[in-house]
C-alpha cells in the first residue's frame, strides 16, 4: 500500500473510531466492513496512529485487545463504564456497530 492510500485509509479508520462512543467498543472487523479492508489493516492503522485516538474501543470479535495493552485499556473502560467480562470487554452489553 502507498504511502497515499496509506494515509486515506488511517483517515477512514479515524472517523470511524473517533464515532465510538464512550463506554461502548467496536470490532476490528467491524471497522473493516465500513471502510472496505482487512481486519488486520483496521488494526495496523491503530497502531500507526495518531494520539488521542480512543484506541481501546476498538477489539477483536472475542472483545480483546493485545496483553501488552490491556492494562491501559482497562484503566479506560473502568473510567467509561465499559461492561468487561473476564480479560476482555463483553461485546453483548458493550458493541457498537458503525453505521454503514
Amino acid at each position: 500500500m502507498t504511502g497515499g492510500a496509506r494515509d486515506e485509509l488511517s483517515e477512514s479508520v479515524a472517523e470511524v473510531v473517533t464515532d465510538v462512543p464512550p463506554g461502548r467498543v467496536t470490532t476490528y472487523g467491524a471497522i473493516a466492513a465500513v471502510v472496505g479492508t482487512g481486519a488486520r489493516q483496521v488494526g495496523r492503522s491503530l497502531a500507526d496512529g495518531r494520539p488521542g485516538w480512543p484506541w481501546w474501543r476498538v477489539t477483536n470479535a472475542r472483545g480483546l485487545l493485545p496483553e501488552a495493552l490491556r492494562a491501559q485499556a482497562f484503566e479506560q473502560y473502568e473510567a467509561e463504564g465499559t461492561p468487561t467480562r473476564g480479560e476482555g470487554v463483553d461485546l453483548r452489553r458493550a458493541g457498537w456497530v458503525p453505521p454503514f
